[in-house]
């Protein structure tokens, strides 16, 4: 079993026998919440990542990348052997290098401010950077479908919210690959067959001739079924106001999935029985 974010709007929805507007239009948010909780709460490599970058010489900054979350190394490149830099906090970094024009190969970082790491000392040259960090993957509420039109009027841009006339439904314009074809966000509220979709900022118009079939899935959505699921259905039934009992009987389940992640992610997927032995328990 596994989830599209279109399937697991509809397993919410046949859950809690829900379709009241207000409630399908934060399915997104009760599906983005439940994998919050699960970033936080699991370390798994699925939430690792690696980028290259390269410094600039005589600039002490390097970028951090959009989805940075926390480190877990950061090396350059020095005459062709890999040195990885040791992480230390800003009052460090500027008490070591107070004059950020001494410059050398790097051997310290930290976290200048959301957008850059500090280094020293400042670089000499362009080294090469490989960054090894916790990010955040694209959420599943974020998946795309093309979106055909007729009868367009106007050209529809990238980044624009649209809204259906007839639906209510909105979204934003991931790209725009020709002149009839829109690749969207996909909404929480179906847009319907027939209607008007209007651009927020080109004013564009167009009718509604089909979508293409949701087939985008996520690590989590196709091997953390049940803790999207019930992580999910917390959310929702929370947003419901629902009775206590059943609010615990999502929150175990969701437990249980979490457990059974955990153990995946913290015992099994970071060994092997080469080194480590078959995973063994005690009889009982």
């Amino acid at each position: 079993m596994s989830y599209t974010y279109t399937t697991l709007k509809t397993a919410i929805k046949d859950y809690t026998e829900n379709q009241e507007a207000t409630f399908i239009a934060h399915l997104k948010d009760f599906i983005a919440s439940a994998e919050e909780r699960i970033l936080k709460a699991v370390d798994l490599d699925y939430f690792r990542k690696n980028v290259n970058g390269t410094t600039t010489a005589n600039n002490e900054f390097l970028a951090v990348p959009d989805d940075y979350l926390a480190s877990f190394s950061l090396s350059v490149v020095n005459s062709s052997s890999k040195e990885f830099l040791l992480h230390r906090d800003v009052n460090f970094i500027q008490e070591y290098n107070p004059n950020s024009a001494t410059t050398g190969t790097p051997k310290y970082y930290a976290l200048y401010d959301y957008q850059n790491f500090i280094l020293a000392p400042t670089p000499d040259s362009a080294y090469t950077a490989e960054l090894h960090y916790f990010y955040r993957p694209t959420s599943l509420s974020l998946s795309t479908f093309t979106l055909t039109l007729s009868s367009v009027s106007g050209t529809f841009v990238a980044g624009e919210t649209i809204t259906g006339g007839t639906s209510g439904a909105s979204t934003t314009v991931n790209s725009v690959p020709s002149g009839t074809t829109l690749v969207i966000v996909i909404p929480s509220t179906d847009l319907t067959v027939g209607e008007t979709v209007t651009g927020g900022t080109s004013g564009a118009t167009g009718t509604v001739v089909s979508t293409s079939a949701d087939t985008t899935t996520t690590w989590l959505s196709v091997n953390a079924p049940n803790a999207m699921l019930y992580g999910s259905l917390i959310e929702a039934y929370t947003f419901m106001k629902g009775e206590p009992d059943v609010v615990a009987l999502y929150q175990n389940r969701f437990i249980e999935s979490l457990s059974r992640l955990k153990n995946y992610g913290e015992a099994i997927e970071n060994t092997d029985t080469y080194r480590d032995g078959l995973v063994r328990a005690n009889r009982t």
